[in-house]
């Protein structure tokens, strides 16, 4: 091969490379939902873990959860007054976007036992009426800010997993 079909094949290939990019250069496209989370209230000594759980169709009863399982999220951090976080989604309409709060268990029945809603993406000053939300392709939905507040955790029970 001849030095000028060598540079013309790599003016090709970077050609090809530079329209195969688009407008996002070589970083991975991002689509998902960021938010801050605020904690209200002491975290119990009993918190396992806390992560974002995202139905796709919101659960009529806890019966219908199996049913229409949620996606989760990596665990977010404890103990912490609020927390900046970003979860990749497919885009896509959901309709509940639910902060999970998980104690510490023995003998739990598997991981799940004794999950509680922590808070959720609600509608301004209720923290109880869920919105749905549209993830868009290929870019994040920003400002699903949800509020924690520990209050409204059952208390736990002696008997149930």
């Amino acid at each position: 091969m001849t030095k000028s079909n060598i540079l013309r094949f790599m003016f090709a290939m970077t050609l090809l490379l530079t329209s195969a990019c688009g407008d996002h250069g070589l970083e991975p496209i991002n689509e998902g939902i960021s938010g801050r989370i605020t904690y209200v209230g002491a975290w119990p000594d009993s918190t396992e873990w806390v992560r974002l759980a995202i139905f796709k169709k919101l659960p009529a009863t806890v019966f219908d959860i199996p049913i229409n399982p949620p996606l989760f999220s990596d665990t977010l951090p404890r103990f912490v007054s609020s927390h900046n976080y970003e979860m990749t989604l497919p885009a896509g309409q959901y309709e509940w976007v639910v902060l999970a709060w998980k104690p510490k268990k023995q003998n739990a029945a598997n991981d799940f036992s004794g999950l509680d809603t922590l808070g959720m993406y609600a509608q301004p000053g209720t923290q109880r009426v869920p919105v749905g939300i549209s993830v868009p392709s290929q870019r994040m939905l920003t400002g699903i800010d949800i509020v924690a507040d520990f209050a409204i955790l059952s208390p736990p029970s002696p008997i149930l997993p």
